[in-house]
């Protein structure tokens, strides 16, 4: 591994930034009675459990703070054959559940009970959320494991693995900061981007997947040749 690996998290945290669900969530929660509050609740566990995963993923991977192995490349060449099969199986899922012809697709049930979250709520929702993305999970393992094989002072390993989240947090924390003006226009906006990401959700996400399989699939080639 070499530090130009590292230039594979700027991918990846996009990846995690275009979650349809979690940006529907935070979007219903700014627009809910107690928006603000809510809000930054949401996002604060978000960011945190994202931050969670990738630190010890860096912290545990062969490599962090210690030497360079082989041991690294294989670690990085498992997970990311693991990666490509498993988003190329999640984009025909996503595929698979979109809406039919002339169907309306289906609203998540539990956005009918956000306009009753209360801050402590809302941040377990946002904790839940972050902790089961079937999507982000794996990327915070691969960013993770980037960091943690390029041989760099635990300091920075953490400070990177916190930078990464921040990052790939964006689709909470933008909207979040947005609605902090209270603009009328800011709101309209909000419920239409909601509205749109429910619509297409399942297209979305196969898209992404898709992508992200790609990825996958040019990095995998890239360390066998």
């Amino acid at each position: 591994m070499h530090a130009g690996d590292l230039g594979q998290l700027l991918p990846l945290a996009v990846g995690s930034i275009i979650s349809p669900l979690p940006i529907v969530a935070i979007v219903a929660i700014l627009l809910s009675p107690r928006g603000r509050a809510n809000g930054v609740g949401f996002a604060a566990t978000t960011t945190a459990v994202g931050f969670a995963v990738t630190v010890i993923a860096a912290l545990t991977t062969t490599g962090a703070g210690a030497g360079h192995s082989d041991g690294d490349d294989t670690v990085v060449l498992v997970l990311t054959s693991v990666l490509l099969v498993g988003f190329l199986v999640l984009a025909w899922l996503s595929w698979r559940s979109r809406p039919r012809a002339g169907a309306e697709p289906v609203t998540p049930s539990w956005l009918a009970a956000v306009d009753s979250l209360t801050p402590a709520k809302a941040a377990g929702l946002g904790a839940l959320m972050a902790a089961t993305n079937t999507k982000n999970i794996p990327i915070e393992l691969k960013a993770g494991s980037l960091i943690g094989a390029q041989d760099l002072p635990v300091l920075t390993v953490i400070l990177l693995s916190l930078l990464f989240a921040v990052v790939a947090a964006f689709g909470v924390l933008l909207p979040t900061a947005l609605a902090a003006s209270g603009s009328p226009a800011v709101s309209a906006g909000l419920v239409r981007l909601k509205t749109e990401m429910i619509r297409h959700n399942a297209v979305i996400m196969t898209v992404l997947f898709a992508i992200l399989a790609a990825v996958e699939g040019s990095h995998l080639i890239h360390q066998l040749t």
